[in-house]
């Protein structure tokens, strides 16, 4: 693809973004929530639970404009990829990153509130339902903050137009019973409050993943993964995951692994 490849979205002209798997290229909008370390992480994580060689129906919740879907799509090649965008300029985004791709079979976008979802994904069952809802309550920060650029980015990042209750309740209701997997990045300091909403929803928590940006760092991320209609099953407190080496912008072994490598990480 040529350097020079542009696509023009509502008056702004995008140059593709290499995403560093498998030579997917992102279109990102300046006035959208942007790729970060969540979204990757995220991506990762909720390919952790696609069985290899089955196929899997995979959802994600809040899509933007299509980073995680597409990086899961290409850590999971048997999954077939839901993705549900409320903010209707990210899903234009999101539509044209799955045509720039050629993942119109495997990545389909849908432009809805997650609270009124259409009858094609009502009437499925998901393997792995997936999500970063957003990370404040409304309560916490302010829509004006100066780093919020636009209204699309503070729907994306507060719980404007759908609180975590929402998220968690319609994971619950698309996640497949006996065996399904609802996963989610979220604040540290609400993963007690997930956990409740889990335990309300029927979900059990089965994993978790503290992410800090070195070992000597607080956590500034959890990853959680629950299952589905399986009031037994075992939860495990996974090794945190120090993105940096203490004292260094270098990258540890374990993040060069997941940023780099193929995927062969199995949480199952």
């Amino acid at each position: 693809m040529s350097d020079q490849f542009v696509v023009n979205i509502e008056g702004e002209n995008i140059v593709p973004e290499d995403l560093g798997r498998d030579g997917l290229k992102l279109l990102q909008h300046k006035d959208c929530y942007k790729l970060d370390t969540a979204s990757v992480l995220l991506a990762w994580f909720a390919s952790s639970f696609v069985r290899n060689g089955k196929p899997c129906e995979m959802l994600e919740l809040g899509s933007g404009t299509g980073g995680v879907s597409l990086l899961a799509s290409a850590r999971s090649k048997n999954a077939h990829i839901d993705g549900v965008e409320l903010v209707e300029l990210a899903y234009k985004v999101f539509c044209e990153n799955i045509k720039l791709n050629g993942l119109e079979d495997r990545i389909t976008a849908y432009n809805c509130d997650l609270r009124e979802l259409p009858a094609e994904i009502k009437n499925k069952a998901y393997d792995v339902v997936f999500m970063n809802p957003p990370f404040y309550d409304g309560t916490k920060g302010s829509v004006t903050d100066t780093s919020v650029k636009s209204l699309h980015e503070s729907t994306a990042r507060f719980s404007l137009q759908g609180g975590l209750e929402d998220f968690v309740r319609v994971q619950s209701l698309r996640t497949r019973t006996s065996g399904g997997y609802a996963v989610m990045c979220i604040s540290p300091d609400r993963v007690p409050e997930c956990f409740a909403l889990y335990e309300k929803y029927k979900i059990t928590p089965v994993r978790l993943l503290t992410v800090h940006a070195n070992a000597g760092k607080p956590a500034f991320l959890a990853l959680i993964a629950g299952k589905k209609g399986a009031p037994n099953a075992e939860f495990k407190v996974l090794a945190p995951l120090f993105i940096n080496e203490e004292g260094s912008s270098a990258l540890t072994k374990r993040a060069i692994h997941i940023y780099e490598e193929e995927h062969s990480d199995c949480f199952i």
